[in-house]
């Protein structure tokens, strides 16, 4: 790739790759990648927010919502109202996504680990820092 080509691209075009390496892994579950993102994200956070899913994952709330409603249909979470707040709903795994989380966390670490097979353990510590500084910028 040529160097003048803009960040931007450049990390949508890393995200693009890992969607499609994790779709090559995801070919024969009934969930697609963003649903696999979500679903990983929620047994790792149960208990969590649909608006802290959003947060957290760097998404609007749009995409999130329609991407929990598919995983509550498709039978691996659910949506409990929050007591404290029952305009608020709390997002829960069922047996059925505990049933997946081994596979889940494999597929997950796989691909990761296929994002940064050619970089060496200070190049990984290089980006992730980066990428974080990047991410945590203030918008002004």
């Amino acid at each position: 790739m040529e160097n003048n080509v803009s960040i931007g691209r450049l990390v949508a075009a890393a995200h693009k790759k890992a969607y499609q390496y994790a779709g090559t892994k995801l070919k024969n579950c009934d969930i697609e990648v963003g649903q696999f993102f979500f679903l990983r994200y929620i047994l790792k956070n149960e208990g969590i927010s649909q608006e802290e899913v959003a947060q957290n994952m760097y998404l609007d709330k749009a995409t999130v919502s329609k991407g929990v409603n598919i995983l509550v249909n498709k039978g691996y979470i659910q949506k409990k109202a929050n007591p404290k707040d029952k305009r608020e709903y709390r997002l829960f795994v069922t047996k059925k996504a505990l049933e997946m989380e081994e596979m889940i966390d494999g597929f997950h670490r796989e691909i990761n680990e296929y994002l940064v097979k050619d970089l060496n353990k200070e190049e990984i510590l290089q980006l992730r820092t980066i990428l974080n500084k990047i991410i945590n910028q203030p918008i002004k």
